[in-house]
């Protein structure tokens, strides 16, 4: 499954051949312009990996790297800063480059980024998904997910407490518009429900809200159980 990469950066910009040189290496590619419309994007589109040009004099790149970091959490970000601009005090970014560079050098750290989530992570509750190797443990026993069970998964955790649509779930996991058999994510959502959930038939986790989708909630005790165990 190609990564999805959401590029954020002002109208004109003198790298403006990012764009189109990650749609030829396959990655899914989406543009955002503009502070606020960044942050609208990144939380409903969750993508794999930010990169935040922040070369043009109107965009504040360490300060929209700090928001966009206190908004969606773990998704890495590569900030793109102006030659001579102050980078020790940037919150959220997982890779800083400074122009001039080759496109084999950007392309060399979105690999090292998308792949680095080995010994990676994502907690939420008494769930634990590790990145790496595609598993998830529960608290009771680690099970291993098939790849659209695990790209549903981090999705859902990406996004607790949020109703998320099946027409959302089926274009992020699935790369489809196609609405007229949801049986496919139904499916996925059972088979989750048996891996992550104490009782499949009253999940706590994943909730099924009609006529729309699904919902992650986490439970309360789960949540009190993590924060005694940290």
């Amino acid at each position: 499954m190609a990564a999805s990469i959401l590029l954020i950066e002002k109208a004109k910009s003198p790298i403006d051949w990012i764009f189109q040189s990650l749609e030829k290496k396959g990655y899914t590619v989406s543009l955002a312009r503009g502070k606020q419309k960044a942050i609208q994007q990144a939380t409903s589109e969750t993508p794999d990996l930010i990169i935040l040009n922040a070369t043009s004099p109107q965009v504040d790149g360490p300060k929209i790297c700090h928001t966009l970091h206190e908004k969606v959490g773990e998704i890495p970000i590569i900030l793109i800063l102006a030659a001579g601009e102050r980078d020790d005090d940037v919150v959220g970014a997982t890779v800083i480059l400074i122009p001039p560079f080759t496109p084999r050098k950007l392309f060399n750290r979105i690999k090292w980024v998308l792949t680095s989530g080995t010994g990676k992570i994502m907690q939420a509750g008494g769930l634990a998904l590790k990145l790496g190797t595609h598993c998830v443990d529960n608290g009771c026993k680690e099970w291993r997910l098939t790849p659209k069970e695990f790209e549903l998964l981090k999705v859902f955790m990406r996004s607790p407490g949020r109703v998320l649509s099946r027409k959302f779930l089926m274009k992020k996991v699935w790369k489809t518009d196609y609405m007229g058999d949801t049986r496919t994510l139904d499916v996925h959502i059972r088979w989750l429900r048996e891996k992550i959930e104490e009782n499949p038939s009253s999940p706590t986790y994943l909730r099924t809200v009609r006529g729309v989708g699904y919902r992650f909630d986490i439970p309360e005790e789960a949540n009190e159980e993590t924060e005694r165990k940290t």
